[in-house]
């Protein structure tokens, strides 16, 4: 019988067998020994079958023991792997949560800001009061650094555009003259007139199409996806992209409603129009003689709504602020002056309805503005405050609403878009 068995079977025996060996020994718990080859015969049967049973067997769990083993480190590895990245994304978090944060504080300064230079305008009564992009409020903030972060923003004033919610009075009922101004400014800007149908449609409260190219429920619900007419005021002007003819599927439509987008807002029912802020188009809808004349009559270049919603450029709030504050040069007046040093006060606007009037008379009794409805002060404002750290950015837009006393009240606010 050739066989050979190796084994260490527990911690009190040993053994080594070897067939053709002259002479083995096996050490049980008693400590007896084994030491001829003759004394094989002593080893019953029994004896020696459990001896290789316990040998083979504990061979097998040291296998599993270090399966066992494995498997603990690679749950040990996989939990830490785990851990660690879970704790790495709660810190991310942690540092998004507080930039974003600062950024929200931030923007909400720069409203602050916004209002009170709104509020210091009002108060100081300069040019009699009227507002016009000479006053303090109308100079852009450039780029401040502010605790890792930069902050600039501006101030629009929102009168120097058509109001669209001025089609439909407070009662309801459709203004004539509101909506032939409102043909008048698509003319002024090459956009064909009749594009003014859907619009009234859009805001007036019945569900009866005007004209040819009016549109109401019947229209909006037959497109995919299907809405409805609002039927209401609008909310803000982008409104207009659900517009018949301003939507992106219609032709020409984007392009129509970028040309429209600066000289359009949608403020409360009733607003006047600010002639010492509208661009030449709004001032030529004022009535049909007024495209001869509206670029003579402009206070401010069309090149400052160009870019709107963006703030306009050539902005010096903050050269202002210290030059109003440090510079010994500064006029004695209080006046505000730009860089060449010549004083913007002395800058032609119209502190007075009358003088406008006076100037926008044809050469006919019949060319006249004299039911316009037209101020040289304002009452409702935009706020466009920008926060830029590091790759991200945030844009917040404020419609404020200032009273006679200069007392300022937040209507509307929105991030990224008006």
């Amino acid at each position: 019988m050739n066989w050979k068995i190796w084994g260490q079977c527990d911690a009190f025996l040993y053994c080594r067998i070897d067939m053709f060996a002259l002479s083995f020994r096996v050490r049980d718990t008693r400590g007896s020994h084994l030491s001829t080859a003759a004394d094989l015969s002593r080893v019953n049967d029994n004896h020696a079958a459990g001896f290789r049973h316990r040998c083979f067997e504990y061979s097998r769990q040291q296998g599993a023991a270090l399966i066992t083993t494995l498997l603990i480190v690679a749950l040990i590895t996989i939990t830490v792997t785990a851990m660690t990245t879970r704790q790495q994304l709660s810190m991310q978090r942690a540092g998004n949560r507080q930039v974003q944060t600062q950024m929200i504080n931030l923007v909400g300064a720069g409203e602050k800001f916004a209002m009170a230079v709104l509020r210091r305008d009002r108060v100081e009564g300069e040019r009699n009061n009227s507002d016009s992009t000479e006053d303090f409020w109308a100079q852009s903030l450039p780029p401040v650094p502010v605790d890792g972060a930069t902050v600039e923003g501006c101030v629009i004033d929102l009168h120097g555009k058509f109001n669209l919610n001025n089609l439909v009075d407070i009662e309801g009922n459709t203004s004539p003259a509101e909506f032939e101004q409102l043909k008048l400014l698509l003319a002024a800007l090459a956009i064909d007139t009749l594009k003014a149908e859907p619009i009234l449609d859009w805001i007036d409260p019945n569900i009866d199409a005007t004209g040819a190219e009016g549109a109401e429920d019947d229209f909006y619900t037959g497109q995919t996806p299907a809405y409805r007419a609002a039927n209401g005021p609008m909310v803000s002007p982008t409104e207009l992209l659900l517009v018949k003819g301003f939507r992106v599927i219609d032709e020409g439509g984007l392009d129509d409603y970028d040309t429209l987008l600066p000289h359009i807002t949608t403020l409360p029912t009733g607003t006047a129009v600010n002639i010492n802020t509208a661009s030449s188009a709004v001032l030529a809808s004022l009535a049909d003689y007024m495209s001869e004349v509206s670029d003579d009559l402009k206070v401010v270049d069309d090149g400052y709504w160009q870019n709107f919603p963006d703030c306009p450029e050539g902005g010096g709030l903050l050269d202002t602020l210290l030059n109003n504050e440090g510079d010994d040069t500064a006029p004695d007046d209080g006046s505000v002056t730009d860089e060449a040093g010549e004083d913007e006060q002395n800058s032609f606007v119209y502190e007075n309805i009358e003088q406008f009037k006076q100037d926008a008379k044809g050469d006919t009794e019949e060319k006249t503005i004299e039911n316009a409805n037209i101020a040289v002060t304002s009452e409702h404002f935009l706020s466009r405050v920008t926060v830029t750290r590091d790759e991200s950015s945030v844009t917040q837009y404020t419609i404020l609403f200032r009273d006679n006393t200069g007392a300022l009240q937040t209507l509307r606010r929105s991030r990224g878009g008006l």
